[in-house]
């Protein structure tokens, strides 16, 4: 159910998140398996949502050549400027009523707290791989805003690692491993989710 109220003297519409029963954030390095992760989610009855395509959606106002170093600039930018949990309030105004969500892209403890503040009921997963597992499938996957090289990774690994990504996957509710073959990593994650719809 959505409620309604003025920003601005504009009416918008507003997610009540008292709704949701199961909320599952997710956190990780890029390259890392987030999205294979989801994947599993989505199978599961949960409704993707993620932070990166916020960030991307208002990078895209700016009219700058969108690539990794670009992108990340704005978004350090922006978390300078208007707070470290910019992205997860300016997810929460895209989310729509799901009774199961997963929403992917936290980089820093501020995020988490003020997902925490709205989800009551949120679960905190990391997704865990190796910097070489990590470049090979940020290569095999192509996305115009990656890093190109090892060193593009590594100046972004520092980026979000500045973010406080770290502390975040310290603080994980639940790990995922994503260090094998592709069927290991989906059954580690639904096994993951399992425990989180069912204990």
């Amino acid at each position: 159910m959505r409620r309604s109220r003025t920003r601005k003297g504009r009416l918008i519409q507003e997610w009540d998140f008292s709704l949701a029963e199961k909320v599952i954030l997710v956190t990780g390095m890029p390259g890392a398996g987030k999205d294979e992760f989801i994947g599993v989610a989505i199978e599961e009855g949960f409704t993707d949502f993620h932070m990166g395509n916020v960030v991307r959606k208002h990078f895209e106002l700016t009219g700058q050549s969108m690539n990794d170093s670009s992108v990340g600039k704005f978004a350090s930018s922006e978390r300078n400027t208007r707070g470290m949990d910019i992205w997860a309030r300016r997810t929460m105004e895209e989310l729509r009523d799901s009774p199961r969500c997963v929403i992917e892209g936290l980089r820093n403890y501020e995020e988490l707290e003020s997902f925490k503040k709205s989800f009551s009921n949120s679960v905190l997963i990391g997704v865990f791989a190796n910097r070489e597992e990590r470049f090979s499938r940020i290569l095999n996957r192509r996305r115009k805003d990656d890093a190109t090289d090892i060193n593009g990774l590594m100046a972004r690994d520092e980026r979000e690692l500045s973010w406080g990504i770290g502390k975040l996957i310290a603080l994980s509710d639940y790990m995922v491993i994503n260090d094998s073959d592709l069927d290991s990593f989906r059954d580690r994650s639904r096994k993951a989710i399992q425990k989180v719809l069912y204990h």
